[in-house]
């Protein structure tokens, strides 16, 4: 199952040190992203930054396409919220 902040019930969540981890790259990396993409939303993996989407919907899509078995942090560069602030890819 996957898990995302609104629904805390499902099972198999990212680890909370997992997601600190990757919370904490996002904010190191947040500076060089504001200033080479702007406002958008932007895919975390293994502590890099995997690619930016100016919809959440296409950065959960490609998520699910491209990262099923990783654990992926989706942050939008200037805090909006539209559905999760974080998804954790299904294994």
């Amino acid at each position: 199952m996957c898990y995302d902040s609104s629904y805390a019930g499902r099972l198999d969540p990212m680890s909370t040190t997992t997601l600190e981890r990757e919370i904490q790259a996002y904010e190191a990396m947040l500076p060089d992203i504001l200033r080479e993409h702007g406002s958008v939303w932007a895919v975390v993996s293994s502590e890099r930054l995997v690619k930016t989407f100016r919809d959440f919907a296409d950065a959960a899509r490609y998520v699910h396409e491209n990262y099923r078995d990783a654990d992926v942090l989706i942050r939008h560069t200037r805090g909006v919220q539209d559905s999760a602030p974080f998804l954790a890819v299904c294994r």
